[in-house]
């Protein structure tokens, strides 16, 4: 049972419980629904757990399944956030067709039996890119807005950080395998950051969530 009990786990169900109780009775449909993606994610890193531990297999096909679900609710997410400044249905819809392709490409070339990493780093620059031009048009906005106690702000800000140091930990990994040194701690280094990663995420979701509450009330 232990097991199942991780720092990310941990901090995934705490997200998935605040928002359901934070966003249950939300005026908008997007964040009352988000509960249910991070049901999905709770599910999945529990299964993830599953399968490694007691199976003794590797669980890189059942993430490289939730990869598009994870694409698509942070996307989409992401769209009805920057709508108000008016960016356009058909970029979402680009940027979706471009992902599924560039995904398939990749998973059959697999097998589906790998993580496409590829396709990984390429979302994670969208999303960077996107909650950068977020963050950029909210400081030039003429409404006044309370960074603290704004909800989008604070939920963008976790996807900023968490998907920037993906991206710089992923290239900064790719060259310490080269140096036999530190080959042996690759995995332990790059689990403990990731962790870090996801407690960044998921507490600033948990931010948002009350500040939404704090808001509706």
């Amino acid at each position: 049972m232990m097991s199942y009990l991780s720092v990310n786990t941990i901090a995934e169900w705490s997200c998935f419980l605040t928002g359901v109780f934070c966003l249950r009775n939300d005026e908008s449909l997007a964040w009352k629904c988000f509960p249910a993606y991070l049901l999905v994610v709770c599910l999945t890193e529990t299964l993830g757990i599953h399968i490694r531990v007691t199976n003794h297999v590797s669980n890189a096909f059942l993430y490289n399944y939730y990869l598009p679900i994870e694409c698509i609710c942070i996307s989409i997410f992401l769209f009805l956030l920057m709508k108000p400044f008016g960016i356009k249905r058909w970029l979402l819809l680009v940027w979706l067709g471009i992902f599924f392709t560039l995904y398939l490409i990749e998973s059959f070339y697999n097998h589906f039996s790998k993580y496409s990493s590829q396709v990984v780093v390429l979302m994670a620059v969208v999303f960077v890119c996107t909650s950068l031009y977020y963050h950029y048009q909210v400081l030039e906005s003429d409404a006044y807005i309370r960074l603290g106690n704004y909800a989008p702000f604070w939920w963008v800000n976790g996807v900023l950080i968490f998907y920037f140091g993906g991206i710089v930990t992923n290239i900064f990994f790719k060259y310490l395998l080269h140096t036999p040194a530190v080959n042996s701690v690759h995995y332990s280094l790059r689990y403990i950051i990731f962790s870090i990663l996801n407690i960044v995420l998921y507490g600033s979701w948990i931010y948002a969530f009350i500040c939404r509450y704090r808001q509706q009330k």
